[in-house]
C-alpha cells in the first residue's frame, strides 16, 4: 500500500529536527485511488462534534449530513466555538467498525489491519524514531463547507499517543479552500507552520503540539477527506 519509491529518509530527519513533516506521494497511486473512492462513495458517514460540551438546546448530539438538523448543528457548534475548544466534521470510527463488523464491504477494514499489521508498525517505529508504538488508531473524516477544527494538542489522558497522522485524500485541493492543518507556537497566538491537505501525502507530527484544521470555506468544491489518528504507544 506504501508507494515503493518512498525514501522516508529525509523526512524522518526533519520529523526529528522539527517535530513534524509532510510526505508527498506516501502511498501506491492505485491504493490512493481506491481510498479516495471509498471516501467519497461508500462511507456511511456521521457528524461528530465534542461530547463533553453542554447539550444545544432542541438540537440532537449528531445528524445526518446534509440534513436540515445538520445545518442547525453547524451553525450552534460554530456560535460556540466563539468561546473555546469546539470541533464539527462528519467520520466514520473505523477501528469500531472493523471490531463490530459494521459495513464489511469497506475496503477501510482491510486499512485497519494494515496500519496494525507487524511490517506497518516497524515502519512507523522507524519514521518516528519510537520503538515503543504498539498500534495504530484510524478514523476516517470529511470536512464539508464551514466545518473545522478548533486550536487543540492533541494530548489524551486515556492513551499515550507517538504521533498524530493524516492520510490526505481530496484530489485537487486549493489553499483557499480552508481545511489547512496549521501548526501553532507554544503560545498559541502564531502560526508557524501550514500543511494544505495535498493529494496522496501524509502528514505526521508529534504530541503534543497545537493546532487547528481551518475552517472549510463556502467556496471549497469538494469535501477534505482523510484518513487520520495516532501511532500509539498504549
Amino acid at each position: 500500500m506504501i508507494s515503493n519509491e518512498l525514501d522516508i529518509e529525509p523526512y524522518r530527519a526533519r520529523l526529528r529536527a522539527l517535530g513534524r513533516v509532510q510526505i508527498p506521494s506516501f502511498l501506491q497511486e492505485d491504493a490512493a485511488q481506491r481510498l479516495h473512492a471509498c471516501l467519497r462513495d461508500e462511507v456511511p458517514w456521521e457528524t461528530a462534534q465534542r461530547t463533553d460540551a453542554p447539550p444545544l438546546p432542541g438540537l440532537p448530539a449528531a445528524a445526518t449530513p446534509g440534513s436540515a438538523e445538520d445545518a442547525a448543528l453547524l451553525q450552534a457548534v460554530s456560535e460556540r466555538a466563539r468561546d473555546g475548544f469546539e470541533f464539527y466534521f462528519d467520520r466514520y470510527r473505523m477501528i469500531d467498525a472493523r471490531r463490530d463488523g459494521q459495513d464489511p464491504h469497506l475496503v477501510l477494514h482491510a486499512v485497519v489491519d494494515f496500519l496494525n499489521s507487524e511490517p506497518f508498525l516497524q515502519f512507523a517505529r522507524h519514521l518516528a524514531g519510537d520503538p515503543a508504538i504498539r498500534m495504530v488508531s484510524a478514523i476516517a473524516v470529511r470536512y464539508r463547507n464551514g466545518h473545522f477544527l478548533r486550536v487543540h494538542n492533541d494530548k489524551a489522558a486515556s492513551e499515550e499517543r507517538s504521533c498524530a497522522y493524516v492520510i490526505n485524500l481530496a484530489r485537487e485541493w486549493q489553499p483557499d479552500w480552508g481545511g489547512l492543518l496549521q501548526f501553532l507556537d507554544a503560545g498559541e497566538r502564531r502560526v508557524v507552520e501550514t500543511f494544505t491537505p495535498t493529494w496522496n501525502s501524509l502528514s505526521l507530527f508529534r504530541v503534543p503540539q497545537p493546532h487547528v484544521v481551518s475552517q472549510v470555506a463556502p467556496w471549497a468544491r469538494e469535501p477534505r477527506l482523510s484518513i487520520t489518528g495516532w501511532f500509539r504507544r498504549g
